[in-house]
């Protein structure tokens, strides 16, 4: 049983300790929730503070450049399909084209040099075989006499009669000799001889020798005829000199 209390101040007391005794559990169970709180408080931080060292740890044994995310790396600029070139690549490229359009032309300019040089081969054969068709008909008189005198040489060599002398055999040559004179004629060469004492002309004679003479006057000028020369009209110039002896005077002609 519980006492009664003795008196008003007895119950004044009992009544005012139960009121405090409330108040004071009260402050001890916040006490006591402020207490756990904080102790789950310093659990968390202990915590992160271990995470935090764990990761670092983990940081420092991975190799330098891996992939420490463990996902796919961000592609670079202009990795995707369709975006625009970079800037700086921009006149590499430009550059590339016009070095292979440059390569173009100079293929060109050397297949087109190769036809030129075909072409240029192709006239030259054919100008060389115009050549020589004109100059096999330059010479086609001149051959075709010659076989017809080559013929009648033959001719006249099987039909000589047997008292054949010399002035027939002289009258002979001199024929086939006026026949090849009017062969070179048509062809537009002719004979030409000077007279004696003609002046010496070093274009038009050669001097095989010298003819003495006391006459001074005479000196350099044409004695004989060795050999007849042959002009040609067109051009106005000796094919062949004529062959002279020229007067020369002797030295004791010269002293007087």
């Amino acid at each position: 049983m519980t006492p009664e209390p003795n008196s008003v101040d007895d119950h004044e007391n009992t009544v005012g300790q139960g009121p405090n005794d409330e108040v004071n559990g009260m402050a001890a169970e916040i006490d006591a929730g402020q207490a756990s709180v904080e102790a789950g408080d310093a659990d968390e931080s202990n915590a992160q503070v271990r995470g935090a060292g764990s990761a670092a740890a983990a940081e420092s044994e991975v190799p330098a450049g891996a992939d420490v995310t463990g996902g796919p790396e961000p592609e670079a600029p202009g990795a995707v399909a369709g975006e625009a070139t970079p800037a700086g690549e921009a006149p590499l490229a430009e550059m590339a084209v016009r070095m292979r359009e440059i390569a173009d032309a100079s293929d060109r300019y050397h297949a087109r040099a190769e036809q030129r040089e075909g072409v240029i081969d192709h006239l030259r054969s054919e100008l060389d075989l115009l050549r020589r068709g004109e100059r096999r008909g330059v010479l086609r008189p001149v051959l075709a006499e010659l076989c017809r005198l080559r013929n009648d040489l033959l001719k006249q060599a099987g039909t000589l009669p047997a008292d054949f002398g010399a002035d027939k055999a002289a009258d002979l040559l001199r024929s086939y000799a006026e026949t090849i004179e009017l062969t070179l004629e048509s062809n537009g060469v002719v004979t030409y001889a000077p007279d004696s004492g003609d002046p010496f002309n070093p274009r038009m004679h050669r001097r095989i020798s010298g003819e003495p003479t006391g006459d001074q006057a005479r000196a350099g000028h044409v004695a004989a005829v060795k050999r007849d020369g042959y002009l040609d009209i067109e051009a106005n110039s000796p094919i062949t000199p004529a062959d002279v002896t020229v007067f020369t005077v002797t030295k004791g002609e010269e002293e007087k």
